[in-house]
């Protein structure tokens, strides 16, 4: 299975933010949402850790676990770093940025895509158990057949609940972008099973 290549940069500032649900809960399921790609290789260091850069309006949160990429911009300014963020009681502590080495995550994004079509997850919220497993099953059918490419389940389901553009980048190195209709700047970059 072909994997996310990465080469990076460092930036390091020492203060603390704390977001809550309570105060900040579209900040707080943003960067719960890109936590879900962290840790995937317990021998590669940055895939424990969460990059944090600057942008106009806030900050932009990205992680991988090496086989994926989430991204997503948040209206808190969070100082640019690499952090291992501290989860409890509802709340997220960034504190003591690290001086470990986070890939340059725009490598990967793929730019020469192709729009293929929707997922749309918002309807895997309700109803029952069995009815929300067969509402991804016919999403995740739906995406088999726009984009001809199996992916590992864990990756769809780990989306929030709404719905998603496709976009495929063939040749030699396959990647899949998926890309929040609601938000262009919530994004993920996965490769497929087969590649």
């Amino acid at each position: 299975m072909a994997e996310l290549f990465f080469y990076g940069e460092n930036r390091m500032n020492e203060k603390e933010t704390i977001i809550t649900q309570a105060k900040n809960p579209n900040d707080y399921g943003k960067i719960l949402f890109c936590m879900k790609a962290m840790g995937g290789k317990q021998n590669v260091l940055f895939t424990r850790y969460m990059h944090i850069e600057n942008t106009r309006t806030g900050s932009r949160i990205v992680c991988t676990d090496g086989k994926r990429l989430h991204v997503a911009n948040v209206n808190m300014r969070i100082p640019a770093g690499n952090y291992q963020p501290e989860i409890k009681d509802d709340i997220i502590r960034f504190n003591n940025p690290s001086d470990v080495v986070f890939p340059s995550w725009k490598n990967v994004v793929p730019e020469d895509i192709k729009f293929k079509g929707f997922i749309n997850l918002e309807d895997i919220r309700n109803g029952t158990k069995s009815e929300r497993d067969e509402k991804f099953s016919t999403a995740y059918c739906s995406f088999l057949f726009d984009t001809g490419m199996n992916v590992n389940l864990r990756f769809l389901r780990d989306l929030p609940c709404t719905k998603w553009k496709i976009f495929t980048h063939g040749g030699r190195n396959q990647f899949i972008k998926l890309e929040n209709v609601e938000d262009k700047n919530q994004f993920v970059v996965f490769v497929p099973l087969a590649a």
